[in-house]
């Protein structure tokens, strides 16, 4: 998870070096936040989604008390779980502390994406089962 969080926030600083100005304020609501955002639309571009944000993923990894990592429905419909570890897969580490999701449950999650000093930081507020839409 160190590996996976270490790739993100290298990713989200080259962004943020170039975008600095396009930070929201932390509290505001993002235009992603009336519908849930994919996980590849918020790796790409993370800095877009800083504040709150609703994202569908599918539970690739968990980590009992400290969250769990979600990967794209759809690079889980082509490959499974066999793709994770590739650096090529976008994925992102969800911080919670509620009960833990199931590995391969598709969730949706409303939290805040927010800079911290190593990084961006996704916290859940709220993870449900995602319905189909």
């Amino acid at each position: 998870m160190k590996k996976e969080i270490v790739t993100l926030a290298t990713t989200v600083a080259a962004i943020l070096a170039t975008n600095v100005h396009a930070q929201q304020p932390i509290d505001a609501i993002s235009s992603a936040s009336s519908r849930a955002t994919t996980v590849d639309d918020l790796a790409s571009d993370p800095v877009a989604y800083l504040g709150q944000v609703a994202v569908v993923g599918v539970v690739a990894a968990v980590k009992a008390g400290q969250g769990f990592t979600i990967v794209d429905q759809r690079e889980y419909a082509d490959c499974g779980l066999s793709c994770v570890n590739e650096p090529e897969t976008r994925k992102i580490p969800v911080r919670w502390d509620g009960a833990p999701p199931k590995l391969q449950q598709t969730v949706r999650i409303i939290g805040v994406l927010e800079k911290s000093d190593r990084g961006l930081v996704f916290s859940a507020k709220n993870v449900t089962e995602a319905t189909k839409e």
